[in-house]
């Protein structure tokens, strides 16, 4: 697509996250949005398509912080071919970028994984699809480990993970840790001094421990509730600092399994939303139908009830992000342009990349989603062009 070259949408109304509905329409030139156009303003005659919106919402494409897979493979597998088609299955729910996110590995596996996606950020092959790396261990504590392999567990390695982070160029941009372990205060702060967010998780920490650990730089929740001691009324434990802290960004699901409703809405009592992330933590089979698959060596059942291993853990989820939105809509009862901060601008503001992605505005990437009042994707178009239609 040339500079002269546009592509128009019309008959869209357009949906910012924060912002109430407008009828409108957009020009996009060169992987950029162009220009906003008002109700039944005509499109220039230069333009090379024309997408009819079909009054339906036009919405920044979603940004997934925590997701393994889908689609039938997950992020560590080998291969380019396999993490574009992750991506463009993705895409097919309104998610336009991703961390992929890589489970508690080997160190060999773990370098591997790490030199493999690395360039998809660093050079930028993916067209800003791939923002960066989102590890989930290894250093995570075994009681509450869910569904990471324990062979793979392991107290934190300062020299390994100096290592990694040179390997990853930058690439690098969330860690979940257990602070409690030895050695965590340290790599906290190496975190930090790296730029990466260190993230409280798969964790036994006491209140205590965990006030420190925010102290020493933690500053992001993963998953909260799932992974952590019981919020008991006389000990509060990992989350209650997490909660009271107004420093923390806090990620969650919304799928119906991992937590109830009623805990949904009492989060966004307790957190402004400006502090919370709504993440799939997607798997391999996430939107697709089976009734079973091999995880790690051991076999995970698939029902309404989720994915689960023999022992009732839950694994990940199969709920794909416009249907976690809509999830949040239906809990909460708050408009959907509140909701979409979750999935747009909170997300792009983390990773310093609200300049581009999380909006609509004149000369931002034109990453963006076409979806009716129930979150059901239309179309998907990832820089300008168009990735997925139904």
């Amino acid at each position: 697509m040339t500079n002269s070259q546009t592509t128009a949408i019309i008959n869209a109304v357009i949906l910012r996250p924060g912002y109430p509905a407008t009828p409108g329409g957009l020009l996009l030139a060169a992987g950029k949005i162009k220009q906003i156009m008002p109700k039944d303003a005509l499109p220039p005659e230069s333009s090379r398509m024309m997408i009819d919106a079909g009054g339906n919402y036009l919405v920044p494409g979603f940004i997934d912080l925590h997701v393994h897979g889908g689609g039938g493979s997950d992020f560590s597998d080998d291969g380019g071919r396999k993490l574009l088609r992750i991506i463009k299955f993705l895409a097919s729910f309104g998610t336009t970028a991703v961390l992929p996110t890589i489970a508690t590995s080997s160190r060999e596996d773990l370098f591997r994984i790490v030199r493999f996606i690395a360039p998809f950020y660093t050079g930028n092959k993916m067209g800003g699809r791939v923002l960066g790396i989102n590890l989930e261990g290894p250093y995570l504590s075994i009681g509450k480990r869910g569904a990471q392999p324990l062979r793979f567990i392991r107290n934190p390695d300062l020299a390994e993970m100096e290592k990694l982070v040179e390997v990853a160029e930058g690439a690098i941009k969330i860690m979940t840790l257990a602070p409690e372990l030895n050695g965590a205060f340290d790599l906290i702060k190496l975190l930090k001094r790296s730029g990466v967010i260190a993230a409280a998780g798969h964790t036994t920490a006491d209140y205590e421990i965990m006030k420190a650990a925010i102290k020493a730089g933690i500053s992001y929740a993963t998953h909260i509730f799932n992974s952590y001691p019981l919020l008991h009324h006389r000990e509060t434990g990992a989350i209650g600092a997490l909660l009271e802290s107004a420093r923390i960004d806090t990620e969650f699901l919304c799928d119906g399994i991992h937590i109830s409703p009623v805990l949904i809405r009492l989060l966004f009592r307790m957190k402004t939303i400006d502090r919370l992330l709504l993440i799939t933590d997607g798997i391999e089979v996430m939107g697709r139908r089976t009734k079973s698959f091999v995880m790690g060596g051991r076999r995970v059942i698939v029902n309404s009830a989720g994915a689960r291993m023999a022992d009732g853990t839950l694994v990940g989820s199969m709920l794909p992000m416009n249907h976690a939105l809509c999830n949040v809509v239906k809990f909460t009862g708050i408009p959907l342009s509140e909701a979409l901060i979750l999935v747009t601008s909170n997300p792009a503001r983390l990773l310093g990349v609200e300049d581009r992605k999380g909006d609509i505005r004149i000369g931002m990437d034109a990453d963006l989603v076409i979806m009716d009042k129930r979150c059901n994707i239309q179309r998907t178009i990832i820089a300008g062009e168009t990735v997925f239609r139904k």
